[in-house]
């Protein structure tokens, strides 16, 4: 079965360099990123996603820590980590993936961790954790602690948000004050030509008397 993973693994990054694909990392930012089939991932500070530009396979890469809400389909969505992965059809869960460890907490539907020949079926309010050369895929109660920096990033694009309005706003200030000037520009050498054209229209009188 470890074999398997291991081949899997393999199969799916030979088909990522083979393909167009798509790389999403952070710093110390956040980020949304909504995939080809509705699904939603959230990225916490320094993460990274990537995927198949097309997504027929429904499969992620990750690293770092990410919140999934993925839409049910009939084909299963796959997350794949340093060290295993995850299956669902359609649920929310957080995943944190690095090379010395795996974490996963499920907070509606459920999920299947694997790990090589290990594997276990996690349900809402459930986690389950992974150390690097460990014998078995450890589980208890759900932390939920992926809330703390999703309330982060919802204020924090609740500020961006803010910020685009009221950046809108100064621009359409700026926009209809130089309209203003324009109009007036516009008015005053009209009213310089009128002024040209009867004085044209006078010369051109005289001439003709």
């Amino acid at each position: 079965m470890k074999s398997q993973y291991v081949f899997s693994l393999i199969a799916f990054f030979a088909l990522f360099s083979s393909c167009s694909k798509e790389k999403i990392s952070t710093a110390d930012n956040y980020e949304v990123v909504e995939l080809p089939d509705g699904s939603i991932i959230f990225l916490n500070h320094y993460s990274e996603l990537e995927y198949i530009e097309a997504f027929n396979q429904r499969k992620v890469a990750i690293s770092g820590e990410c919140y999934f809400s993925v839409e049910t389909a009939d084909k299963p969505f796959t997350v794949i980590g340093k060290l295993g992965e995850v299956e669902v059809l359609g649920t929310e869960f957080s995943v944190k993936s690095n090379t010395e460890d795996m974490e996963v907490e499920v907070e509606e539907g459920s999920v299947n961790f694997r790990v090589g020949d290990k594997s276990k079926n996690i349900i809402a309010g459930e986690m389950a954790s992974y150390q690097k050369g460990s014998n078995s895929i450890e589980t208890g109660k759900a932390s939920l602690d992926f809330k703390k920096w999703m309330a982060k990033l919802r204020i924090e694009f609740k500020r961006l948000d803010k910020e685009i309005q009221e950046g809108a706003e100064g621009l359409k200030e700026k926009l209809n004050s130089k309209s203003e000037e324009i109009e007036k520009e516009a008015k005053k050498i009209g009213e310089e030509l009128d002024e040209v054209g009867e004085q044209i229209g006078k010369s051109f009188k005289k001439i003709t008397d």
